[in-house]
C-alpha cells in the first residue's frame, strides 16, 4: 500500500464481541489493519489486553455479554473516547451440546441471552450514535446450523435462526437512516468452539472422513478464523453500500450438499 492510498476502514470506530479469540480475535486484527479504532468486548480478557499493550487503536474491554449494565458502561467509554461508533460487529456466541430430552431450560435460557439477546442490547446501544451520523455498519454472527442442523444443538440453532430473521426486521427499520444490517453464517470453523467435549471435532477422524475425504464439505476441509473475519470485514466497508438484510453463507460448500 502506498501512502497515497487509503485503508477500507480509516477514522471508523468499532466494537467487536468475543475479541479475546477465535473470529472475533481475527475480525479485530482485521479491522486494525484496515484503520480501524477497535473497541474489544469479552469475558476473557488475556488475549486482548496483549493486543491493548502492543496496538494504541485497540481497546480491551472484559464484560460479560450477559451483564447488561457492564455493556452500557462500555458503550459510553467508547463514545465518550471517540464520539462515535462505526461498526458493530457481533460474534460472540456459546452453545450447550445435549439432546432436547437432555438438556434444560437454564441451558435454552443461557444460550439466547448470549447468542441474541446480547446483540439487541448492544445495536439498541449503539444505533443512536449510527442514526445521528446517518452511517453503521451491523454484522451479526449466525451459523449454517441455523439451516441444516446437527443432533444435541436445538438451542443453539434456534438462536442463530432468531438471528438470521431479527438481521432482516432490522435492517429493513434502519434503513432510512442509511445503516446496514446483515448477517454471516459460517459453517464449520477451526476455533475454540470447534472444541466440543474435550474433541476438536475437525481434527476428529470422523469429521476427516465424512466432511473432508467424502467432500460432505465441498472444499474438503474445515474453515479458518480469519477466512471469516475477511468476510464480516466486507460487509463493514463501503464496498456493501447496497447489501443490508443478508445472510451471506461462508461454509466451503457445506450447505449445498445432502
Amino acid at each position: 500500500m502506498t501512502s497515497t492510498e487509503r485503508k477500507r476502514l480509516n477514522d471508523r470506530v468499532a466494537i467487536v464481541t468475543g475479541a479475546n479469540s477465535g473470529i472475533g480475535k481475527a475480525t479485530a486484527l482485521r479491522f486494525l489493519g484496515e484503520g480501524a479504532a477497535v473497541a474489544g468486548i469479552d469475558r476473557h480478557s488475556d488475549s486482548m489486553e496483549e493486543l491493548a499493550a502492543a496496538e494504541s487503536r485497540f481497546e480491551s474491554c472484559r464484560c460479560d455479554l450477559k451483564d447488561h449494565a457492564g455493556l452500557q458502561k462500555t458503550v459510553a467509554e467508547v463514545l465518550e473516547r471517540h464520539g462515535k461508533i462505526d461498526i458493530l460487529a457481533n460474534i460472540a456466541g456459546m452453545s450447550h451440546y445435549a439432546t432436547h430430552g437432555q438438556s434444560t431450560l437454564a441451558q435454552w435460557q443461557e444460550t439466547f441471552t448470549v447468542n441474541v439477546e446480547a446483540m439487541y442490547v448492544l445495536a439498541k446501544l449503539v444505533t443512536p450514535s449510527m442514526i445521528e451520523n446517518r452511517y453503521g455498519q451491523i454484522v451479526n454472527v449466525s451459523s449454517t446450523q441455523s439451516m441444516a442442523a446437527s443432533p444435541e444443538v436445538s438451542s443453539y440453532a434456534g438462536s442463530k435462526g432468531a438471528v438470521n430473521a431479527w438481521s432482516r426486521a432490522l435492517a429493513v427499520e434502519l434503513a432510512e437512516h442509511d445503516i446496514l444490517v446483515n448477517a454471516v453464517a459460517p459453517g464449520c470453523i477451526h476455533t475454540p468452539m470447534s472444541v466440543i467435549k474435550g474433541i476438536d471435532e475437525t481434527t476428529d477422524p470422523a469429521f476427516i472422513e465424512w466432511y473432508q475425504n467424502r467432500r460432505k464439505i465441498p472444499l474438503a476441509r474445515p474453515g479458518q478464523a480469519h477466512e471469516i473475519a475477511s468476510v464480516i470485514l466486507f460487509l463493514s466497508t463501503d464496498e456493501c453500500s447496497y447489501v443490508t438484510g443478508h445472510t451471506l453463507v461462508a461454509d466451503g460448500g457445506l450447505t449445498i450438499t445432502f
